[in-house]
């Protein structure tokens, strides 16, 4: 797999695939089994997860668009994994009557820690919500009391589901914001989107070109390689019709931190990584080795580069310094490790890893220890990427589509189906 890597890699995106039609709403899937004990592993129990969640009501949000609002509330917050939202139907109180106020003792009744109370009025990017949250346990007052709008009715609902995060948690949710991906959309096509992280709003952000691929978040949106007319790839802003970034050889990618950019290119023979200013100038070679070297993913603290390199024979995941020192590889469990993504603490990374016939995410600490597997016995689990808080790891998997699930593999909920790759979540 040595110097002829990026031809594989062009081949592979070039294959062609049916895609399942569209859905618009999230779909969980039963919680995972337990892992299993593997050589090499740190295993992890997941189970007893409603336990450790937080009971909130939702009741249908008042005026005109209420309940849609409301709607979007709870599935934000049941893809966090940190509330459990009650059904609706076990609500006992007089919705009428107590308005935006609470009679404690029902929803005492029904177990909610916390209530959720709003009322909507206007609509479109008018819309404005006063919220009320209540906890029946001290309904003396409530805990809080706040305005939105005007604005679009899904961005409010976000906005209110990452405060109600972050009430609860003293750090700010992540919805509203997105993940860019990679799909076949036809024979020998390949094109980029968008999505908002709880699946809805899809976008297509390439247009024009046959292959696009490698979207990576950077100074004015979101940047992919393409196919350029002679058969090469360039870097590509969306936007901009005219290349970032051509040179000799193939452009295969490029990742952004720290005002600059790591772009993997072959302009020797070889992909190698190279450092670069956000435009493309001043170019210097980081990396130097008979080995394919791809994929770069910068640290959020901006001080290191993860990387995937064939060097030790099969691909796995390395890590070096943002000045292209202390070259090291983290990746030891399994035999094929592609597709790297830092934890919001610069310490941790999350692959996708091939044990045996198939390939599952696994987190590692640069401090050392035993690789954590997050997915097992679900088809193949590919392309993390942690959220802006550290607390979700979005994927791709087999079993169709886009998947969330929380830090430690918990909550596995489908949010997009359909093919997806080189998940990259937006950053904030």
């Amino acid at each position: 797999m040595r110097r002829q890597m990026p031809w594989i890699l062009i081949a592979a995106a070039t294959a062609t695939a049916v895609l399942p039609p569209l859905l618009s709403d999230a779909q969980p899937l039963p919680p995972n089994r337990p892992v299993q004990p593997g050589t090499g592993e740190l295993t992890i129990t997941l189970s007893a997860l409603e336990a450790r969640l937080l009971p909130v009501a939702i009741p249908a949000f008042r005026g005109s668009g209420g309940d849609a609002v409301s709607a979007v509330v709870s599935n934000d917050l049941r893809l966090s994994a940190l509330f459990r939202v009650l059904d609706s139907r076990s609500f006992t109180a007089d919705l009428d009557a107590e308005g935006l106020n609470i009679n404690a003792p029902s929803w005492v009744g029904v177990g909610a820690t916390a209530v959720v109370k709003a009322q909507v009025t206007g609509s479109g990017d008018a819309t404005r919500i006063e919220l009320k949250v209540w906890e029946p346990g001290s309904p003396s007052a409530p805990r809080l009391t706040r305005s939105y709008g005007p604005g679009n009715p899904r961005s409010l609902a976000h906005r209110i589901a990452n405060d109600l995060i972050q009430l609860y948690t003293r750090t700010a949710g992540v919805f509203g914001t997105r993940i860019a991906f990679a799909r076949r959309t036809g024979n020998g096509r390949k094109q980029i989107f968008s999505v908002d992280c709880d699946g809805e709003n899809l976008a297509q952000v390439s247009s024009g070109r046959r292959l696009n691929f490698t979207p990576a978040w950077g100074p004015g949106g979101i940047y992919f390689s393409s196919q350029t007319p002679d058969g090469f790839l360039a870097l590509f802003r969306q936007g901009r019709s005219e290349p970032v970034l051509r040179a000799d050889g193939l452009v295969m990618g490029a990742a952004f931190g720290g005002g600059r950019m790591a772009v993997v290119l072959t302009r020797d023979g070889n992909s190698e990584i190279y450092l670069a200013s956000p435009d493309g100038s001043n170019l210097r070679r980081l990396t130097n080795d008979p080995g394919a070297d791809i994929t770069p993913v910068w640290s959020p603290d901006g001080s290191k580069i993860a990387f995937v390199s064939d060097r030790s024979g099969g691909p796995q995941v390395y890590v070096m310094d943002a000045g292209g020192g202390g070259q090291r590889r983290v990746s030891f469990q399994g035999s094929y490790n592609t597709g790297p993504s830092w934890a919001p603490d610069s310490q941790t990374i999350a692959y996708a890893g091939r044990t045996g016939g198939a390939s599952d995410i696994y987190t590692v600490s640069l401090a050392g220890g035993a690789a954590r597997r997050l997915t097992e016995g679900q088809g193949n689990n590919t392309d993390p990427t942690y959220s802006p808080d550290g607390r979700l790891i979005a994927f791709s998997s087999s079993r169709g589509g886009i998947f969330l699930m929380n830090q430690d593999g918990l909550n596995q909920q489908r949010i997009l189906p359909g093919v997806a790759e080189g998940l990259r979540w937006e950053p904030r």
